[in-house]
């Protein structure tokens, strides 16, 4: 049968429900219509076939012969369709949410995420991987990924999870050897891979903010030792007399346990933000839909945290 010979889906839809329910009123509440909407339907169905189905009384209407039959026909295939669309339902259910998440909140902050997620939907199974490249949401077949950067991901949508704070930091006993941002300079200073938006390191970024170009392009030269993770960073910095740029997110616990200090406060906007992304081309299953809204609203009340100025002098 040529495909401009199947009528109206939503047309079949109604007939379907009027045979089932025998009522206009039940077949519309059951679809979430109007009734005046399957009427429309049925009388669009009779017209694409060139015959009544029903015999109308003036308060009734019953199928006729022709609409019995027919009925029957087109039941068994929506049952079919029914049947088959739970199956796959079912074996979607199954297959495990894909999650993928930077290195850097790898903490207790998302564990606490996974097991609402895992108390909400029992049974349910997670993948998660720590990864900062960008995600392959087609290759990879990832349902959510959290990634640091400026939200923009070739097809796929993004909701800003936090923004962070950054600043230079050392051990107290590294801070007592400075003074002054100026005592930077000739400093033996941890870089990240990661970069400003202009291109520049983070050190010029942040001496940009908060002292002034003439600093900020002293500290563009390129820093002894550039390092791809923030957390081996942090044991670097407390074993080597360093001084690191990090966001507050990462050394929150050194910080308050006094193992590191920001040695000038001075505390600025990191220059990208964390964000939950997703492919465009899926739909999300309510699983990963629901960690995606736990991530990005659980995040304002565990990273928005202003640091102590106590810990900046």
């Amino acid at each position: 049968m040529a495909r401009s010979d199947l009528p109206p889906l939503n047309a079949l839809k109604a007939f379907d429900a009027v045979a089932r329910f025998g009522s206009m009123n039940r077949a519309a509440e059951a679809l979430g219509i109007a009734p005046s909407s399957v009427t429309l339907h049925i009388r669009n169905l009779e017209d694409f076939i060139g015959a009544e189905l029903f015999d109308r009384q003036t308060n009734a209407i019953r199928l006729n012969a022709r609409g019995k039959s027919y009925a029957e026909e087109i039941r068994s295939a929506f049952d079919t369709i029914q049947s088959a669309t739970g199956s796959i339902l079912e074996e979607v259910a199954e297959d495990p949410i894909r999650v993928s998440c930077v290195p850097t909140l790898a903490g207790p902050w998302l564990a606490q995420q996974l097991a609402i997620v895992g108390a909400e939907f029992p049974g349910i199974s997670i993948r998660l991987d720590f990864s900062p490249v960008p995600a392959d949401f087609d290759g990879d077949e990832i349902d959510l990924a959290i990634r640091y950067g400026s939200g923009e991901y070739i097809g796929a949508s993004s909701a800003l999870i936090f923004i962070d704070t950054l600043a230079p930091v050392c051990t107290p006993k590294t801070a007592d050897m400075l003074s002054s941002p100026e005592d930077l300079i000739g400093s033996f200073l941890l870089d990240s891979a990661e970069s400003a938006p202009d291109g520049r390191s983070l050190w010029a970024y942040w001496a940009s903010r908060v002292i002034g170009e003439d600093l900020a392009g002293r500290l563009c030269r390129p820093a002894q030792w550039i390092l791809q993770s923030s957390r081996f960073t942090v044991e670097v910095l407390l074993n080597t007399p360093s001084v690191g740029i990090l966001e507050y997110s990462v050394i929150r616990d050194e910080i308050h346990s006094g193992r590191l200090v920001a040695p000038f406060g001075n505390w600025v906007s990191a220059p990208f933000g964390y964000y939950a992304v997703t492919s465009r081309r899926r739909s999300l299953r309510p699983a990963a839909k629901r960690l995606k809204t736990l991530v990005t609203r659980n995040a304002k009340q565990h990273f928005d945290e202003v640091p102590d100025p106590a810990h900046g002098s």
